[in-house]
């Protein structure tokens, strides 16, 4: 009953091992304050959440769904991307539901790499970015990023020969875990190096609308030429506090988007329809629901990174994302410092590995909880003694 050889290439999965660790502390009755996953805790607006069990009271969401999803998702992704981004999408198929953009990311890699096939992955980096080539027998070259280049890959530096070699290109900004972004100018070097080079170009767009004093990411496909090349994820996660539904969708390039149909129809049977349905009332929805989400963050990251600095911690502010990217104290590595937070405080954190070996020397805060319970952890670490000078 030996595992794949696959599976053994895999590194050690960092969030399992924390979920045994925690295990074993709430065994002790331990208050934890978990800011481990990225987890969202905004809840869904309320009329989705009506919409949801709505839907699942008709009997025929409870049938089999369309792979291209029903005409009311497609028409609901058409408009938002047109609303949210400026980008065109193709009705009838530029789009495929997604159950959750990680399962996306992993199929996709199955789908276009072979054994021994490269691709070009910036580190720090989403696991779901290299372990899907991994899966697939093929290999990450890591493009390394640091906060000196805002952690954004150097594309020039990149060998001619690797860039021969690679089939994928794989970006995400606004990004997990460094909460980096990359402006209108480093999206036009990429559609074009992806077009010198002939390699496709993956966009993960999971933190959209996760933005802070008005600093909007753009989407990859709104540069000129970018849909020759590029296929873009997206997530109703963590902009509508949807993480445990398992929805997202997939737009752009339409031969990209139809192998990764290919695979997904010998892999899956398609995004449950009533979800579906709750996802077209949050992509339609108006208010200002997602501007009260971005306060909630703003306002979580304010109190962690200024709790922080007063400790002697010396971060910036991120301008997008749920996450705050912390280089640890001196004397500590990445996971003894997450292990002496955790017995010595009951604060959970990402140790930086868990992205890629260049994650070293960090550790993720996700803002994850409430300001109150943000405050008492960075109360926690006073009282501890932990300080970073």
């Amino acid at each position: 009953m030996e595992e794949a050889q696959r599976l053994k290439n895999l590194p050690p999965y960092v969030f399992a091992e924390l979920d045994r660790l925690k295990a074993i502390e709430y065994k002790k009755g331990a208050d934890l304050i978990d800011l481990g996953m990225g987890n969202p805790d905004v809840p869904p607006p309320p009329e989705v959440i009506e919409a949801l069990i709505s839907a699942i009271r008709e009997p025929s969401n409870s049938r089999y769904p369309t792979f291209d999803g029903c005409d009311e998702f497609r028409a609901a992704v058409v408009s938002w991307c047109k609303k949210q981004y400026g980008i065109k999408v193709d009705f009838e198929s530029g789009i495929i539901p997604l159950i959750g953009s990680k399962e996306g990311l992993v199929h996709f890699a199955l789908a276009f790499v072979n054994p021994g096939d490269m691709t070009l992955v910036p580190m720090p980096a989403y696991p779901a970015h290299f372990r899907g080539t991994i899966l697939a027998g093929g290999e990450p070259y890591v493009l390394p990023t640091s906060s000196g280049t805002g952690f954004l890959p150097n594309l020039d530096e990149i060998d001619p020969e690797v860039a021969r070699k690679a089939k994928i290109l794989f970006l995400s900004y606004p990004t997990n875990p460094t909460a980096a972004t990359a402006d209108r100018a480093f999206f036009e070097k990429a559609v074009a190096f992806a077009k010198k080079h002939k390699i496709i170009l993956v966009h993960d767009f999971a933190y959209a609308e996760i933005y802070f004093e008005g600093k909007k990411p753009i989407s990859c496909l709104s540069i000129p030429g970018a849909e020759e090349v590029c296929i873009e994820f997206h997530t109703l996660s963590k902009t509508f506090g949807m993480a445990g539904w398992r929805v997202g969708f997939v737009v752009g390039n339409l031969k990209l988007i139809a192998t990764l149909k290919k695979i997904k129809t010998n892999l899956d049977y398609g995004l449950f329809s009533a979800v579906q349905k709750a996802a077209v009332c949050a992509m339609n929805l108006s208010g200002d629901y997602l501007e009260r989400t971005r306060r909630i963050y703003q306002e979580r990251r304010d109190i962690m990174v200024d709790g922080l600095n007063k400790l002697g911690c010396k971060t910036q502010k991120p301008s997008a994302s749920m996450y705050v990217w912390v280089p640890v104290p001196s004397g500590f590595d990445s996971t003894s410092f997450s292990m002496r937070l955790l017995e010595k405080t009951g604060i959970v954190v990402a140790p930086g590995p868990a992205f890629g070996d260049l994650g070293e020397g960090y550790v993720r805060f996700a803002l994850v909880d409430s300001k109150e319970r943000i405050s008492a952890a960075l109360s926690r670490m006073e009282k501890a003694g932990i300080r970073w000078s």
